[in-house]
């Protein structure tokens, strides 16, 4: 009896030992996702490279942005480099979707090479342009500036095909200011009375760098030249006593005078009035200069007016009476001086000197 109490005992503690000396289980680590970061939250090697790929695409497009200038060998070195990181990260993570891979291939191809082909096959004139046109009344100019980032430039101004004028000149801080005398290429308005354009002018520049671009310029800055004149005029006379022995005596006439632009229908009509009519004549400026006389038919007497200049829209002279005269709306009729005044302060021209 003892002895198979011994037995069990020694069973029980064998059994025991046994559970003891049992090994742990073993723990499988699964794989990261594709794109997962480490223990310490930073990108794994495969995300890092392909950031990477995209940073070198980034730089060539940066270098197509260039117009060119680093030469297409340098800018596909860079493409190559930044596609082929790209690969190399998809191959890393095991698994390569080619739908997606070839998609971020063309992506990167446009982004990289697309700014160089533009340069390249459609070449560009913004780095060159014709700014600010304007007159200057004061110095009687056509003022612009040209744009640029280039040493020199040459300007021609063109019309129907005609080179009026020319100049060359150093840019100064990408920017050329000039100012051209219009006497010097002026040849004909741009506009009739009516506003039809009849002529063209153009400003053309070309750069140093051998790009050109072409510029017109407003028609309604160029219409600077008289096409028209007319009079008109109205007697004075004056009143002696009242009553049944009032008196009439003429004594002279006053004088308005226009030069411009109207329709040639417009003309001198009988008791000393034009049809002129502001609906049918345009503003008009410019430089012009006229003078007006006053004679009778197999006559050698007559009268002068002093010379009447026109700058801008202002007409000027100097008068035999008053001394300098201005009249600022030279664009219609000009109540011109004499050499008397009248009762009610107008100037006119006395019988006597015509």
């Amino acid at each position: 009896m003892g002895g198979l109490l011994d037995k069990a005992n020694a069973a029980k503690g064998t059994e025991e030992v046994a559970k003891e000396a049992a090994p742990e289980p073993v723990k499988v680590a699964t794989p990261s996702p594709t794109g997962s970061t480490g223990p310490s939250g930073s990108p794994d090697t495969a995300t890092k490279l392909s950031l990477g790929g995209w940073v070198i695409i980034l730089l060539g497009a940066i270098l197509s942005l260039q117009g060119g200038a680093w030469g297409f060998a340098v800018v596909s070195i860079v493409v190559v480099l930044g596609i082929g990181a790209i690969v190399q990260a998809d191959r890393m993570r095991g698994s390569i979707s080619k739908p997606k891979l070839y998609a971020s291939l063309v992506v990167a191809m446009l982004v990289a090479v697309g700014p160089y082909a533009v340069v390249v096959l459609f070449p560009s004139t913004a780095n060159i342009a014709i700014t600010d046109i304007s007159i200057d009344e004061n110095n009687d100019e056509l003022d612009f500036a040209i744009r640029g980032s280039f040493d020199s430039v040459t300007i021609e101004i063109q019309s129907d095909d005609e080179v009026l004028w020319t100049g060359t000149a150093k840019m100064t801080s990408d920017i050329k200011r000039f100012n051209v005398p219009i006497n010097e290429f002026f040849d004909g308005n741009t506009e009739s009375y009516d506003g039809t354009v009849v002529k063209t002018y153009s400003i053309i520049a070309i750069s140093s760098n051998d790009i050109t671009v072409e510029q017109d310029i407003n028609s309604k800055l160029l219409t600077r030249e008289a096409t028209n004149g007319g009079v008109q005029f109205s007697p004075y006379v004056s009143i002696s006593n009242s009553g049944d022995g009032a008196e009439s005596t003429y004594e002279g006439v006053r004088v308005q005078a226009f030069v411009g632009m109207f329709g040639d229908g417009e003309k001198a009509m009988d008791d000393g009035v034009h049809s002129y009519a502001s609906s049918n004549q345009r503003q008009f400026v410019g430089q012009q200069t006229y003078t007006l006389s006053i004679s009778k038919r197999g006559s050698s007497m007559a009268y002068s007016h002093p010379l009447v200049t026109i700058d801008g829209d202002t007409a000027k002279w100097r008068s035999e009476y008053s001394g300098a005269k201005s009249y600022d709306n030279a664009v219609a009729f000009v109540p011109i001086s004499g050499n008397a005044i009248n009762n009610d302060g107008f100037e006119y021209i006395e019988k006597d000197k015509f």
